[in-house]
């Protein structure tokens, strides 16, 4: 907008030079036509002075025009810079808030995940340490899945969930930094 403005006022500027150039030749003519040499001398003085300081005031005037449009789209642009900063600022702490809401309940989430995994995927072994649970009636767990979860594998499912939901975030951020 600023730069449309700029060759707006330029182009307004080179129109009005034009217009007054010609209005100044017409008098000069005009002069010439009436009157004899030595007034035709004075007069072109007079006329080409008069030219000049009528042209310094109407540039005068443009610029002080041109500069009030100037400081009004300034502002303006700094108003919605604001508002864009505001909401970006906004939106990171939206995502900062979700991100810690979904690493809170994440280790839950892998315990769950590698219990129903070992259930479905090593059937015989969930099978066998349930046998030895209730054959052992009243010693240690009575959930057999809940033996085949070492510490180990939890850290492990751990380690590749933090790893997906900082790949997951990357992707966000870089769709976001398109928009």
């Amino acid at each position: 907008e600023l730069k449309a403005l700029k060759e707006s006022w330029e182009s307004n500027t080179k129109e009005m030079k034009k217009k007054l150039e010609v209005k100044r030749l017409d008098k000069i003519q005009a002069v010439a036509k009436n009157t004899d040499k030595s007034a035709q001398e004075r007069l072109k003085r007079e006329i080409n002075n008069s030219h000049i300081q009528e042209v310094v005031k109407a540039v005068k005037q443009m610029n002080e025009k041109q500069s009030r449009h100037q400081q009004v789209l300034e502002a303006k642009q700094s108003t919605c810079l604001g508002k864009i900063k505001e909401k970006e600022r906004q939106l990171q702490k939206e995502a900062f808030e979700e991100y810690e809401s979904k690493m809170k309940t994440v280790s839950a989430e892998v315990q769950d995940s590698v219990k129903n995994c070992m259930k479905v995927c090593y059937p015989l072994e969930a099978e066998t340490a349930k046998r030895e649970a209730l054959g052992a009636a009243g010693e240690g767990d009575q959930r057999p899945c809940e033996n085949l979860v070492t510490p180990e594998t939890l850290r492990y499912a751990t380690e590749v969930v933090k790893e997906d939901v900082i790949m997951d975030e990357e992707a966000t951020d870089a769709q976001d930094s398109r928009l």
